[in-house]
């Protein structure tokens, strides 16, 4: 009896085996926005990263602020530990419960989750107490941590998927940094940004090892530190969301061959545009989004690419600014427009071309897949 086929098929299976045996990299990507989590589990004995774990969940601030708005209803007080995690409709839902004539107490640390400035949150009306003098409290209490990594374990130890092999853990958050006094920290943000850029004018810069965040990136160094706790032996990487989600864009395959092009970051908060040019940095402004209407895009793209876009006009405008590294080419010589972000949408209403990127032909892993090139770049 001839069984070669069935030899042929065990032999396949076998030299497949041992392919996927070479790889060795295990890369864990949280993109945390305003509105959602993007989580990718980037193995390489899956050799193709569309078979990898991927999922969009709801940010964590969505979550607590549920909680806050149940206690709100219920008149119960509310006490908050734990770490620096993004405020958004958290902070906004704490704000209300103020407002309803209810307490919240923090704790120092929880505290910059409201403001990086503790005396504008003192004056909002929070009461900071030390987490070494909580008191027994009958009302809601909450303990926040942003990289749920705990949960994602238990989560997918059911799909037979391990974290604890993870060897690197890539982190996107948000983080206006804690400006000095009398310093705006929209300002201060874009300043920060510009200086790290001018030593080095590529995606890649804004990427930290833990051990290289600045001290004055507090919601970074908390990201860092939680995900330490849940996974001590994988090297952490952290980044902004919006360079992290620009970095992204530049592995979907129309983008790759293309020498200048602008990549706008439209998210739910800010809104991030740069010009690269042969893969370094030329320039970059951020804005509100909400500031920003159709017609005003045109504008302020188009006079960003041709380098008449000034710093304080922008943040005049309750943006965070603008900066060039060098002189750009001018909007005439923008091979392509390039987009993602939750919001990316509102180009359609423009009068600009604009190409949506969806690196590995998914527009949500835009960010994860960021991370994952950093840490290739910067680990390896």
């Amino acid at each position: 009896m001839d069984i070669s086929p069935q030899k042929s098929f065990i032999d396949e299976i076998y030299t497949g085996h041992n392919r996927c045996e070479k790889y060795t990299m295990k890369i864990l990507a949280l993109d945390i926005g305003a509105g959602t989590e993007d989580v990718l589990l980037y193995d390489d004995k899956k050799e193709n990263i569309e078979n990898c774990v991927k999922m969009v969940l709801p940010t964590p601030s969505l979550i607590y602020a549920t909680k806050v708005r149940k206690a709100t209803v219920q008149r119960k007080n509310v006490l908050v530990k734990g770490s620096v995690i993004g405020g958004g409709a958290f902070s906004y839902a704490l704000m209300r419960h103020i407002r309803a004539g209810l307490k919240v107490f923090i704790t120092r640390q929880a505290a910059y989750t409201i403001r990086n400035d503790l005396d504008q949150v003192r004056d909002s009306g929070f009461e900071i107490i030390d987490k070494k003098e909580i008191p027994n409290f009958g009302g809601e209490m909450l303990e926040i941590e942003e990289v749920n990594i705990g949960q994602l374990k238990e989560f997918l130890a059911g799909f037979d998927e391990d974290l604890s092999d993870v060897d690197y853990v890539g982190i996107a958050v948000q983080d206006h940094g804690a400006s000095p006094k009398g310093m705006s920290d929209r300002q201060f943000r874009i300043e920060k940004i510009a200086e790290v850029l001018q030593e080095n004018p590529k995606p890649e810069a804004l990427a930290f090892k833990e051990d290289n965040i600045p001290p004055y990136f507090l919601r970074m160094r908390s990201a860092a530190k939680d995900s330490r706790k849940h996974l001590p032996n994988a090297k952490v990487l952290l980044m902004d969301t919006a360079p992290a989600a620009i970095f992204g864009c530049l592995e979907d395959p129309i983008i790759k061959n293309i020498q200048v092009k602008l990549v706008i970051n439209v998210g739910n908060g800010h809104t991030w545009a740069t010009i690269i040019d042969k893969n370094r940095i030329v320039g970059t402004v951020e804005h509100h989004t909400r500031m920003l209407t159709p017609e005003k895009f045109d504008q302020l793209l188009i006079r960003f690419a041709n380098g008449d876009l000034k710093n304080q006009e922008v943040f005049q405008d309750n943006g965070h600014g603008v900066f060039f590294l060098d002189k750009p080419c001018g909007f005439s010589q923008i091979e392509k427009i390039v987009a993602t972000g939750p919001n990316r949408n509102i180009l359609n209403k423009t009068r600009l071309e604009t190409y949506f990127a969806a690196p590995y032909g998914d527009v949500m892993m835009t960010g994860p897949v960021g991370l994952i090139q950093a840490v290739k770049k910067i680990y390896n």
